[in-house]
């Protein structure tokens, strides 16, 4: 069963030349399928896209898919210690990038919780940037 939550995201991301930290606090939906948990929530804003709809599956390995649907598309595999060749599409080409998952921590239970990601991009194994994302989910309670 899907609940309405509150999802808070803050990620930091290095490359070489500079650092940037973004951070977005949206309404989203969270449950529980199959031994994982899914969040879902619109991500337009936040990337300037006119409909960009995310969804984060968490398994129970600890792995993180992340995938984006509308204007841009993506998937995006984070598992600790595992390179991933990945697809990310936008209105300007297809990109084939590499995302290697330095840490994934997982807290979460029926009503929300916690994520923690380090993980490195990379295309053509030339390091792009260095990414650390924190996710907090909290049921809204009515």
């Amino acid at each position: 069963m899907m609940k309405d939550v509150i999802i808070s995201i803050k990620g930091e991301q290095a490359s070489d030349e500079n650092s940037e930290t973004i951070e977005l606090t949206t309404d989203g939906r969270f449950g529980e399928k199959n031994g994982s948990f899914l969040i879902l929530y619109d991500e337009s804003k936040m990337l300037g896209a006119n409909r960009v709809k995310t969804c984060l599956y968490i398994k129970p390995d600890n792995s993180v898919i992340l995938q984006r649907t509308g204007d841009i598309e993506s998937r995006l595999i984070v598992e600790a210690g595992k390179r991933s060749v990945c697809c990310y599409s936008t209105p300007h080409g297809e990109l084939s990038i590499g995302i290697f998952g330095e840490f994934v921590k997982t807290e979460l239970s029926g009503n929300g919780g916690r994520i923690s990601m380090k993980y490195t991009v990379d295309s053509n194994l030339k390091l792009i940037s260095r990414n650390t994302v924190n996710i907090s989910v909290r049921e809204i309670k009515t």
